[in-house]
C-alpha cells in the first residue's frame, strides 16, 4: 500500500539462479508480489518502482537475464497523462464546471399547491436570488420561506428545502375564507348542478333531498334550518350529496381524415455528449421523423464521452377517405373524448352512450357521459330554508 503511489515495475527473470536473485531480494527488504512462473526456467513478478536501482548490484554474479515487461501504478499513468494535454486539460475543465454547476441551483419544485399561483411562488423566489442557475448563499433560504409566509395570502406556511442541486418549495394553504365562514353563520348546502341524488351523507343539519332524487342548480340539498319536535334551530349545514350528472358533446362525421404514416426514406443520426451534456447533435432533412435502433458508444473508457447513434425514419400527413363504418367511428372517439374532458377529475364515469343523429342536415355523432361527483355546495341562508 505504501509503495502505490510510486508505482511497480514488473519483471521477467530468465536463467538457473532464479532462487538466489529473490533470496538477495528479500534480504534486501524488497518485497516481491504476484510470482508465477512462465516458463522451465523463468518467473515473472511485480516489485515496488522505487527500489528498482537496487536490482542491479543484487544480479551481480548471477547468470540471469532481467527485463521491464510492464508499470503499474498511478506516477506512470500520471507521465502517460502529462503526454496528453488535450485529455488531462479537458478533464480538469470538465472537473471544475462540474464543481461550479454543483453549487448552483437547476431544479425548482413546488409542492401543495391547489389555490396559489406557482408563477407567484416562482416570481417571489427571484426577488430573493432564487432562480435557476442561482447559488444561495447565507440564510437567504430562511428568509425567503418567512417572507414568501407573510406575502402569499393563499398560504398558511412555506418551507424552502434545498437538496443537491434542487430546491422544494413546500406550500401548506391556509383554510378558504368561504370555509370559515360557514363555520360560525348559519349556512345550506345547496346543488351546484343538476342531477340524480345517488348518495347522501348529513353530518349538521336537515335533509331535503333523498336518494333518487332529481335534483337542479340552486336547490337546497341540507338545509341550516332544523326543525325537531317542536322547536326550530339554525346550523352551519354540512355534508356529502353525490348525484348522476349527464354531460354532453357532439361531433360532425368526416368523410376524410389526415394521418401521420412512414415512408421509405430514413437517415442517420449522431449526437456527441460528454457526460450529460449534449455538445452537438445531427438533423434530418425531414420536417417529421421518429427514431429507431438507438445505440450508444462510449469513446474512451477513462473518459465520460458517447456517441449516440439513431436512425431516422420520414413522416408524412396524408389525407385518406374514410368508410361509413369507420367516420362513425372516428366521430364517436372524438365526442366521447370532448365529453369526458367536461367531466370534473374527482368524478367517478358510471356508463357512456353514444349514438349518430342528423342535425341540420349534417350527421353527428353524440356523446352522453353520466358520472357521479359532489354537487353541495355550502352558501349562506336563507335559501327557503
Amino acid at each position: 500500500m505504501w509503495h502505490f503511489p510510486h508505482g511497480y515495475v514488473i519483471l521477467q527473470i530468465e536463467g538457473l539462479s532464479i532462487a538466489r536473485f529473490l533470496k538477495r531480494l528479500t534480504e534486501n527488504g524488497i518485497r516481491v508480489e504476484r510470482l508465477r512462473r512462465i516458463g522451465p526456467s523463468a518467473v515473472r513478478f511485480r516489485m515496488p518502482a522505487n527500489r528498482f536501482f537496487e536490482v542491479r548490484s543484487l544480479k551481480k554474479g548471477l547468470p540471469l537475464r532481467i527485463r521491464i515487461v510492464g508499470r503499474e501504478g498511478p506516477a506512470f499513468q500520471l507521465r502517460k497523462l502529462m503526454k496528453r494535454p488535450v485529455l488531462w486539460i479537458g478533464t480538469l475543465v470538465l472537473f471544475l464546471c462540474l464543481c461550479w454547476a454543483s453549487s448552483r441551483i437547476w431544479l425548482i419544485r413546488i409542492e401543495g399547491t391547489e389555490r396559489v399561483d406557482p408563477a407567484e411562488v416562482r416570481t417571489l423566489l427571484k426577488e430573493h436570488g432564487l432562480s435557476i442557475g442561482s447559488r444561495p448563499k447565507g440564510p437567504v433560504l430562511i428568509t425567503a420561506a418567512n417572507d414568501l409566509s407573510a406575502r402569499i395570502y393563499d398560504a398558511a406556511w412555506i418551507g424552502l428545502d434545498r437538496e443537491g442541486i434542487t430546491l422544494t418549495v413546500k406550500v401548506v394553504e391556509s383554510q378558504p375564507a368561504s370555509i370559515k365562514r360557514t363555520q360560525s353563520v348559519p349556512s345550506d348546502v345547496v346543488a351546484t348542478k343538476d342531477g340524480v341524488v345517488t348518495a347522501i351523507t348529513v353530518m349538521r343539519g336537515q335533509a331535503r333531498v333523498r336518494v333518487g332524487d332529481t335534483v337542479r342548480a340552486g336547490e337546497v340539498l341540507i338545509s341550516g334550518t332544523v326543525s325537531y319536535q317542536d322547536a326550530t334551530y339554525q346550523t352551519n349545514a354540512d355534508g356529502i350529496v353525490k348525484a348522476a350528472v349527464l354531460y354532453e358533446a357532439e361531433s360532425p362525421l368526416s368523410d376524410s381524415v389526415e394521418e401521420i404514416v412512414e415512408t421509405d426514406r430514413i437517415e442517420p443520426v449522431r449526437t456527441l455528449r460528454i457526460g450529460p451534456w449534449t455538445v452537438f447533435r445531427s438533423k434530418p432533412a425531414f420536417e417529421r421523423y421518429r427514431l429507431s435502433d438507438t445505440r450508444s458508444i462510449a469513446i474512451s473508457d477513462r473518459f465520460p464521452a458517447y456517441v449516440d447513434e439513431a436512425v431516422a425514419r420520414e413522416l408524412v400527413l396524408r389525407t385518406r377517405t374514410l368508410s361509413e363504418s369507420e367516420a362513425e367511428e372516428l366521430a364517436l372517439s372524438r365526442a366521447g373524448t370532448l365529453a369526458l374532458a367536461l367531466v370534473p377529475k374527482d368524478a367517478a364515469v358510471l356508463n357512456q352512450y353514444g349514438t349518430v343523429k342528423r342535425k341540420d342536415g349534417t350527421l353527428t355523432a353524440v356523446v352522453t357521459v353520466t358520472a357521479e361527483e359532489i354537487i353541495g355546495r355550502t352558501e349562506e341562508e336563507p335559501h327557503g330554508g
